[in-house]
């Protein structure tokens, strides 16, 4: 469905070391992820150790990886190191209580990332959410050469405002298109990517550096 509408990525919770609602085994993980035909990619969403993220690659084969937790920027590295000739793309989340926000979004561009999240739904809330201080966002953008993606409280209804305040060249989105922890509603969805349509008929362009295309990652 979200492949249908145009989401360009989507993401999966696997393995994820704290109690989530959407949280997914690798067995399930891998067998959704190889549904995803091109153009449709995939992101795992997880956290822990390098072994830990390497396992769950070397297992489900996503496009991407977002590491959602309190990786190091070291540990980043290592894995930008070993999953860059599987051809997999690391992103990493930053959550506004992290000290030297800026010093340190800069610091995991300079590792190689893909790109950053910026994301107010931290590993110890990860079950509320919240919408993000768009202040603080146009900060990290500014002090990055990497995309910064942007999640918090994004709906169809909001999201045309959100982009258009944010400039973001990428979102993420997951409950702002659920019922409940998991299941998408698909009038949701083509509602978002509408909004998101209109955003970019206003702008003149959403950019991503992989493809040039808006990006919503449900």
């Amino acid at each position: 469905m979200c492949a249908r509408h145009g989401v360009d990525i989507a993401g999966f919770v696997v393995s994820y070391p704290r109690p989530v609602p959407w949280n997914l085994d690798v067995t399930e993980a891998a067998e959704l992820i190889a549904g995803c035909a091109p153009p449709l990619q995939s992101c795992v969403v997880t956290s822990g150790s390098v072994d830990h993220v390497l396992a769950v690659a070397a297992k489900t084969r996503p496009d991407y990886i977002q590491l959602h937790g309190g990786e190091s920027v070291a540990d980043t590295a290592r894995l930008v190191a070993e999953l860059s000739s599987r051809g997999v793309g690391i992103i990493k989340a930053l959550f506004p209580h992290m000290a030297d926000l800026e010093k340190l979004a800069a610091a995991f561009c300079a590792a190689g990332v893909f790109a950053l999240l910026f994301d107010p739904r931290t590993p110890e809330n990860a079950h509320q959410g919240g919408a993000a201080d768009l202040a603080v966002y146009a900060r990290l953008r500014a002090a990055v050469s990497c995309p910064v993606a942007l999640a918090g409280g994004i709906t169809a209804r909001n999201a045309g405002e959100i982009i258009a305040r944010s400039q973001a060249p990428m979102i993420d989105v997951m409950t702002g298109v659920e019922s409940r922890p998991g299941v998408k509603e698909e009038p949701e969805v083509i509602a978002l990517l509408e909004a998101v349509a209109g955003s970019l008929s206003q702008r003149g362009t959403f950019w991503c550096e992989t493809t040039g295309r808006h990006r919503a990652e449900a």
